[in-house]
């Protein structure tokens, strides 16, 4: 036998051993990321922390009604369907993964006519030695509506989640934000705050994948005007991954689906009452090189 054959019969022999201790010592790295569960770009409202791969892009289509469940009687439900006659405030986004942890997008809501911006990016993800996943999300709300004043907003948020068992998530997500929620005055509105701060938190249960019930909580901003009552903003859904798309039935008792509205514990002026009741539903679809 040549040596030369000797040299390919014991490649031949210990390619799949190596290939299997290869395998071991990257399943044992302790900064290697651990899998996504299927939350998507969006859990409701809120960001999530999470965004495609390098290449990726999302359509997302926001519906929310504006009819509420606990005003009227049943006759008045049923007359308007339980709110799916009545208007309904609607977003418009469209995003892009131009590498596996930078984002762009952009979305249109009817609500004032507002086009919001943002860029997203990953600065962790959750490993065995890494205890959470950790975004930076930034951006402008611009509405373009007439008779409104403080037409802009500038916002920064802090994304944070960790992955707790394989059907658990949680989020946690700071949130800063100029020239927040509206405050009308006759046939004009202007901003109600200057600059508002607040935490919103969310979690997702997978009750058996791919299907997801998903809670939002917004607490009441303390520094509404005395004037301005405001319950903490909440939102209760299903979400349904099915292939690169993803399908959401909520109830909510806020309309607001741009950051200068959800984080201020108010809408269009008034105040959240927590024990309103309105549906809504979400349709992402993900697509590009890669869904995951």
């Amino acid at each position: 036998m040549t040596n030369s054959l000797r040299v390919a019969l014991f490649i031949f022999c210990a390619l799949p051993s190596a290939l299997c201790a290869l395998n071991a010592l990257a399943q044992d790295d302790p900064y290697r990321p651990m899998g996504k569960l299927p939350v998507g770009d969006q859990l409701l409202t809120l960001p999530s922390s999470h965004m495609g791969a390098n290449g990726t892009w999302e359509i997302k289509f926001t519906h929310r009604f504006n009819q509420s469940l606990s005003n009227g009687s049943l006759s008045d439900q049923l007359h308007s369907l339980f709110g799916l006659d009545t208007n309904a405030d609607v977003t418009f986004g469209l995003s892009y993964a131009v590498r596996r942890d930078l984002q762009f997008s952009i979305a249109r809501s009817n609500t004032n006519d507002t086009f919001e911006a943002a860029a997203k990016y990953l600065v962790l993800q959750q490993a065995p030695s890494v205890p959470l996943t950790l975004t930076l999300r930034g951006g402008a709300d611009w509405r373009t509506e007439r008779d409104l004043e403080d037409r802009t907003s500038f916002f920064a948020q802090t994304l944070i989640s960790r992955r707790i068992g394989n059907k658990t998530e949680v989020f946690v997500m700071p949130t800063f934000v100029t020239n927040a929620g509206r405050a009308v005055t006759g046939d004009t509105s202007g901003a109600l705050f200057e600059h508002a701060f607040n935490v919103p938190v969310g979690m997702t249960y997978f009750v058996r994948p791919p299907l997801a019930l998903v809670v939002e909580i917004i607490p009441p901003n303390g520094d509404l005007p005395d004037q301005t009552d405001g319950d903490f903003g909440w939102a209760i859904g299903i979400k349904r991954a099915i292939g690169g798309h993803w399908f959401e039935l909520l109830v909510t008792n806020s309309q607001g689906t741009t950051v200068d509205q959800y984080i201020t514990s108010t809408f269009q002026g008034a105040g959240l009452d927590a024990s309103e009741v309105k549906l809504g539903f979400n349709i992402e679809r993900r697509f590009g090189r890669s869904r995951r």
